[in-house]
């Protein structure tokens, strides 16, 4: 089931109109865009477990969103934008929603 989720989300099409292809899906997943090649195709050798938990955690819901505890319900590509920015901008963070952002998105259920 979580392998047809994947697949799924690598054929679906963008906000840009387009599919979203593996290299969107892994940015979204935080994952490399090999790993959701090669889980794809059935060609992966590693276990799949962790990846198997993203993908139902960021893309299992029925609503496609991710409920963020600051954002409220978010894409998962929101989330994967916001999380990269928490932990680059980290503590530094003049603003008070990054800061807020940074010590929620450390501690994530679903990026971890």
């Amino acid at each position: 089931m979580w392998l047809d989720i994947l697949r799924k989300e690598v054929a679906a099409i963008g906000p840009d109109g387009k599919p979203k292809g593996p290299k969107q899906v892994a940015k979204e997943l935080g994952i490399s865009r090999a790993a959701v090649d090669l889980v794809c195709q059935g060609k992966y050798n590693a276990s799949t477990a962790k990846i198997e938990q993203r993908v139902k955690k960021i893309f299992g819901n029925d609503n496609g969103g991710i409920t963020c505890p600051i954002l409220g319900s978010i894409s998962p590509n929101t989330c994967s934008e916001k999380w990269n920015l928490a932990k680059k901008i980290g503590m530094k963070a003049g603003n008070p929603e990054t800061l807020k952002l940074y010590k929620t998105c450390t501690n994530c259920s679903v990026r971890k």
